[in-house]
């Protein structure tokens, strides 16, 4: 597990290598550590929207002795036979980090998470961006994994949610690449709610669930 200061001096090294600025969003339990949400995370995920920043990184992690991680978790299958698949690295401690181009799984880097950002730290020539709770939530709901529940339900007691940020991403991800994220969404708050015992108002999980059923019935007709 990493803790945020092993995350903050990783950071630093990798800013100091850097010949020139560089900019990267951080999500997950990475973001979470940020905003005191998280004590440790297991993986450190950074996204960057230029290929050539992210192999700059990728480089420096080879240099201070990160190695490649061959075979793709579960959770990134999809990403097999695609050629922007995540980069994972595992370094000394089997401490790993993961780095994506643009797509983290069935969710894309868009303007408006991009212009959500809440705080930007400076690591010499890393800049290293916050995606806001809000986003942070939409971006759990693309796993599998329960840990990510718990995380989501932790940023809902935490923070005032604002759910109109959230059903707004959702429909401007079905203009994205991903299609269906809406059903995905109403899911997995579905789940937080009934099992987990989220405070999510019913309206917003009734506006999610219509927008799903709406993009289904919309499929089933092309078909």
């Amino acid at each position: 597990m990493v803790k945020i200061n092993e995350q903050t001096q990783l950071f630093e090294i990798i800013g100091a290598e850097l010949e020139e600025k560089i900019e990267c969003y951080v999500i997950g339990g990475s973001a979470m550590m940020f905003y005191g949400a998280k004590e440790d995370t297991k993986d450190v995920d950074l996204v960057f929207l230029k290929n050539k920043d992210l192999e700059k990184v990728k480089e420096i992690l080879k240099k201070i002795s990160f190695k490649d991680k061959k075979e793709l978790v579960k959770i990134f299958r999809r990403y097999e036979d695609k050629k922007n698949r995540p980069i994972m690295m595992v370094g000394k401690e089997g401490e790993r980090i993961e780095l994506f181009f643009k797509e983290i799984i069935t969710f894309e880097m868009s303007n408006s998470i991009v212009k959500r950002v809440t705080e930007t730290h400076e690591f010499n020539n890393l800049l290293v961006k916050v995606v806001s709770p809000e986003d942070i939530i939409l971006l759990k709901c693309a796993t599998e994994r329960e840990k990510d529940r718990f995380d989501a339900l932790s940023l809902i007691e935490k923070f005032n949610i604002n759910w109109n940020v959230i059903i707004e991403e959702a429909v401007n991800q079905t203009r994205l690449e991903s299609y269906l994220f809406p059903v995905y969404l109403y899911d997995f708050l579905e789940e937080l709610k009934e099992d987990f015992k989220a405070e999510i108002p019913k309206e917003v999980l009734k506006e999610i669930r219509k927008i799903s059923e709406d993009l289904l019935l919309k499929k089933l007709k092309k078909k």
